[in-house]
């Protein structure tokens, strides 16, 4: 099934939930575009976790669920989404999230453990539960940390397309 990992574990270890004015149908739109782009971006961990020691490059890789396996999120992927979102919205988005973390050592970036999560985004009723598991990984970024700068990327989606952001009602990790 399009957009939902069959094989979801039972066990989150962090779970937000956000309001939002805005149509299911433009949250996902926001959600896939701002995931899509983050596949491409190369960030310094200061600029997502500033309390941080570690000095490391982060990256991001999303995949987007298609029953029990994921599709790299890229413009393929997103043009697929995009045209079923217009046919009828999700209950459930599902994303599989690998944190690659990099250090730079004699002008050579040389990986650090990865972090691997599971994302599913649910849908109803002017609300979103954003369900997060941590299935393995150093985590130099806290779950968390992690659900506020995805919130925080998808509301610069909607804000650019002139629509109401995210509000964050509660968040709790485990």
């Amino acid at each position: 099934m399009l957009g939902r990992y069959e094989s979801f574990p039972e066990t989150v270890h962090g779970i937000a939930r956000f309001t939002s004015p805005s149509s299911i149908a433009k949250m996902q739109e926001a959600i896939l575009h701002a995931l899509y782009q983050l596949n491409h971006e190369i960030r310094d961990l200061k600029r997502i976790v500033p309390v941080s020691l570690l000095k490391c490059e982060v990256s991001f890789e999303f995949g987007v669920a298609e029953a029990e396996e994921f599709n790299y999120l890229d413009e393929e992927e997103l043009n697929k989404f995009r045209k079923s979102v217009v046919d009828k919205t999700f209950s459930v988005l599902d994303f599989f999230c690998v944190v690659r973390y990099h250090v730079n050592k004699k002008g050579k970036r040389v990986p650090l453990k990865f972090d691997y999560h599971l994302l599913r985004f649910m849908f109803y009723d002017g609300n979103m539960d954003l369900r997060v598991t941590h299935e393995r990984g150093a985590q130099h970024i806290s779950l968390e940390e992690l659900i506020v700068f995805i919130a925080k990327r998808v509301n610069e989606d909607l804000t650019k397309k002139r629509l109401e952001p995210l509000t964050l009602e509660y968040s709790r990790t485990l």
